[in-house]
């Protein structure tokens, strides 16, 4: 018997086509069961399900390619070097800070570069505000900082929402020294953390109070060769994927040459084909078991991804494994800057992803450092550097 699900490729034997209609059901009063009914829309040959009138194709089997080893002596460098090679690389990227003072009376308020080094400090180090102080005095004695905040106020700005789109910049400057080795494959995907609050519903199908904890999403995009942050944005749980392609690729090709953009099925769509083609990169989303080659208002791109991604997989498969590298990124920063959120509010839980993302670009930029020998700085030789404005 012959499974005719449209899930499996099949070829007719007479014309060898692989494209089918189903054209309804038989019932099978010796079986018992109905049978699906097709016909070929080649030659038109009718033929019912699990009936020998098909012949099933060989199933593809991906060949992966030699994976490349680890440079031990880079990494060790990197490891051993890293946490005072952070401050100094924090420092240089917070200059890029300006500050426009509008306060005229009261007491000073603390300086908003110091608050985004200790909070920056805070997510990399995964310590509470009253335990970081010990720190931050040692960073103040060294230079770093002007002047410690106290536990409590360092806590209050993680609440200001004007900080929100200062550490998004500054994530998105920190990968900026990556644009002359980040010129391939670049990937996008999103995650989520856990907050400490559970949202509560009555679930009438089984009669009883339901709870799931909240958490937020960061939808990012990454260069395959280093892992760095290019693009982000930090959303709500029930922010769908697929939308927030456009602004993560538009925004990375302002600093970076893409020639691939890989991504999983939940962001197919001919939108998200045609942003892609648009900035000359070519996209590589596999479609769905339900995909058809034409649709309505598909159009010549996706019949020709179509065609690639059918008859081509060992090559298709070969560029779409780059996403992996994607998930390894975020698997990464998980692991080293924890998953879970300390903060309660939702502005608060904005502020301390895009710190923990921040700490995390620093690290790859320093990794990067010693593997490829990186000698490009943040506000001498990097082109396309800017200053980001805030208010005080």
């Amino acid at each position: 018997m012959y499974n005719t699900d449209f899930d499996e490729r099949f070829k007719c034997l007479r014309c060898g086509s692989e494209h089918f209609i189903k054209t309804g059901k038989v019932f099978s009063a010796m079986k018992g069961v109905w049978w699906q009914k097709y016909r070929c829309q080649v030659c038109n040959r009718k033929f019912k399900g699990r009936t020998p009138h098909m012949v099933e194709l060989p199933k593809f089997v991906y060949e992966p390619k030699e994976e490349k080893g680890i440079n031990w002596a880079s990494y060790n460098a990197a490891q051993l070097n890293e946490k005072i090679t952070l401050l100094n690389l924090l420092s240089e990227l917070l200059d890029m800070v300006e500050i426009i003072e509008t306060q005229a009376t009261g007491r000073p308020a603390i300086h908003p570069r110091d608050i985004l080094f200790c909070m920056t400090l805070k997510a990399y180090e995964k310590l509470s505000s009253r335990r970081l102080a010990s720190d931050l005095k040692i960073l103040k004695d060294m230079g770093y900082i002007s002047r410690v905040p106290s536990y409590s106020t360092l806590m209050i700005f993680f609440n200001d929402k004007r900080l929100t789109r200062v550490l998004k910049e500054l994530i998105e400057l920190a990968a900026i020294p990556l644009s002359q080795i980040e010129d391939e494959a670049f990937a996008i995907d999103s995650t989520g953390f856990s907050t400490s609050k559970f949202g509560r519903w009555f679930d009438h199908k089984f009669g009883e109070e339901a709870e799931r904890r909240i958490y937020r999403k960061a939808h990012i995009m990454i260069g395959t060769k280093t892992g760095i942050i290019t693009a982000l944005k930090v959303t709500g749980q029930n922010v769908g994927d697929s939308p927030q392609l456009e602004y993560l690729v538009k925004k990375t090709k302002l600093a970076f040459e893409m020639k691939t953009i890989c991504a999983d099925k939940a962001y197919l769509s001919i939108n998200n084909l045609k942003t892609i083609a648009d900035t000359g990169a070519q996209p590589r989303i596999p479609f769905k078991s339900n995909s058809r080659e034409w649709g309505t208002g598909n159009g010549f791109l996706w019949k020709k991804l179509y065609d690639y991604f059918k008859n081509e997989p060992q090559a298709f498969y070969r560029e779409y494994h780059a996403r992996s590298c994607v998930e390894s990124a975020i698997s990464s920063f998980k692991q080293k800057f924890d998953h879970n959120l300390l903060t309660k509010n939702e502005t608060a839980n904005f502020n301390e992803i895009l710190c923990k993302l921040l700490a995390y670009n620093l690290t790859r930029l320093i990794w990067a450092y010693y593997e490829f020998d990186l000698k490009v700085a943040f506000s001498t030789e990097t082109p396309n550097m800017a200053k980001i404005e805030v208010t005080a």
